[in-house]
């Protein structure tokens, strides 16, 4: 476990690098993008290139697949394996970019010009930013299997550098702007292809150099694909259900209010990435290991790891959310001057679903380790996919913009008892065992920590107050982590992997003294 906690650190180390750079670039970026575009078209372009992005669903099960796979061949060093699935899955994916292409320029079209909200003298803006955002999407579809190999390869470094490139093309992005008179939104679409070109560019080459036993073999046969496609259709329910949820919810929020509210819903995600960031660094870097330890047959060492990847990755989250959410409106103000309408309620919201699906995120990881994904699928699955039915619904009966927002969070709660509750029926797991180690603790501390900061540090009026109340709920919260969110042996392995979990560890140990 100790080589694994080293590697685990490496690349969330080399992670995490990458996330401080991108966190301030990429507020920076939204902030003057919003600026020199303003609200109708920043709103604009996040609806439209959403709606292409309502195809992502088959790219990120193709994704997730890919991974599964490779990580479980190179587990094996069978890289026999890994070229066959890596061939498999780029025909699978080339035939699916086709359907795309042919979808979105006969009924997406219809739907961009017939139906969708945009305002007066913008249709052409829209219409450019719709074919680029599929020029692009396809290309991104296609390199897909490249990163994923790199991720089940746990080689995070060079993802990490890359993410950096893009970061710093986005903010060059920022002052072209400033410095062009013409249509702002077109020229801001055609630099973020241009860029994307790039980044899809140097992984191609990249691989090629990194990976030269990567081979590439079209199989004719139709029972060759059995097994990838059988994996793949089940997981297209799951895909399609977080899909429908973001791209799918933006799209009926522009039917219902317009854009200026996408554009406030927009940079409530902008927010969300950024802070999920921090927790999904730690996951992109344990999740190999969890598909390698199940691939392995050590059980003990896998539901161990269930357990506290669980609490870790709800942690490093929650120690970022909490005081962002109980100074949210002085954050917006200082970040972008005056911010759409409902950008305040909508963060917080956001932020507390993001917090329920992180909480039991390494339990759908370990479902696709486990590869039994028709049961888990059906129900939980099921249950996401009513999230754009019931939103829709009660929009029809109750016009408020918060509402796909509160059935969001509802969902987001009920999946994780329901991935529980399937979890246990595909392998040899407790619910009852997971939910004692992992909700009770995680609840102790988010009450304490959230009661405490709303009583002592909550809506600061200036910089210097916003500092002094993140870092006292900082402190609180890694306080209320050590004492009550963690036990010895979890406490141990993250002073493995992160370095202040030594420092606080070793305080833990001379306070017992």
């Amino acid at each position: 476990m100790a080589d694994n906690a080293k590697r685990v650190a490496k690349n969330t180390l080399a992670l995490y690098f990458r996330m401080i750079f991108l966190v301030f670039v990429s507020l920076f970026t939204v902030r003057v993008v919003l600026q020199v575009l303003g609200v109708e078209d920043y709103g604009l372009y996040n609806v439209v290139g959403g709606f292409v992005g309502l195809f992502s669903f088959f790219s990120g099960t193709m994704v997730n697949a890919a991974q599964r796979y490779f990580a479980l061949s190179l587990a094996r060093n069978d890289w026999k394996t890994v070229n066959k699935t890596f061939s498999l899955i780029l025909v699978i994916i080339a035939v699916f970019a086709l359907l795309v292409l042919i979808l979105c320029e006969t009924g997406g079209l219809w739907f961009l010009t017939t139906q969708m909200t945009i305002p007066a003298g913008r249709m052409m803006a829209a219409l450019v930013v719709y074919e680029l955002s599929i020029i692009s999407f396809l290309v991104v579809m296609l390199g897909s299997p490249l990163q994923a190999l790199l991720v089940a390869d746990e080689n995070l470094s060079i993802y990490a550098l890359v993410s950096v490139f893009e970061g710093l093309a986005k903010l060059g992005i920022v002052y072209v702007l400033l410095a062009f008179a013409g249509d702002k939104l077109i020229i801001y679409s055609i630099l973020l292809f241009g860029v994307t070109l790039a980044v899809q560019g140097f992984f191609l080459w990249y691989c090629l150099g990194k990976y030269p036993q990567l081979t590439v073999h079209i199989y004719s046969k139709r029972s060759e694909y059995k097994d990838v496609l059988g994996y793949i259709n089940w997981n297209i329910i799951g895909a399609l259900a977080q899909i429908l949820k973001g791209q799918g919810v933006n799209i009926i929020i522009n039917l219902f209010f317009g854009p200026a509210v996408n554009a406030a819903r927009g940079i409530a995600y902008n927010i969300n990435a950024v802070v999920m960031s921090f927790s999904q660094n730690f996951m992109k870097a344990v999740d190999p290991q969890i598909m390698k330890t199940y691939a392995l047959g050590e059980a003990e060492k896998f539901r161990f790891m269930l357990v506290i990847s669980s609490k870790i990755s709800y942690f490093l989250l929650f120690v970022i959310a909490l005081p962002l959410m109980l100074n949210i409106s002085y954050v917006l103000e200082m970040w972008l001057g005056t911010p759409p309408a409902h950008t305040d309620l909508f963060a917080i919201l956001v932020l507390i679903d993001a917090l329920l699906s992180a909480l039991t995120d390494p339990l759908c990881t370990a479902v696709h380790a486990v590869g039994k994904m028709k049961f888990y699928q059906i129900v939980v699955g099921g249950a996401s996919l009513m999230n754009l039915p019931l939103s829709y619904g009660l929009l029809v009966i109750c016009r408020e913009p918060w509402l796909p927002f509160a059935v969001g969070i509802f969902i987001s709660l009920l999946m994780g008892f329901l991935r529980m509750y399937t979890f246990q029926r595909l392998y040899p797991f407790s619910g009852r065992k997971y939910f004692i180690k992992v909700y009770i603790p995680v609840g102790l501390v988010t009450l304490l920590a959230w009661g405490t900061g709303y009583n002592f540090f909550t809506d600061a009026a200036d910089l210097g107050q916003l500092a002094g109340h993140s870092i006292g709920c900082l402190l609180l919260s890694c306080i209320f982590i050590l004492l009550l969110g963690l036990n010895r042996e979890e406490r141990q392995l993250v002073g493995k992997i992160f370095p202040m979990g030594k420092v606080l560890e070793k305080l833990r140990r001379v306070k017992g003294e």
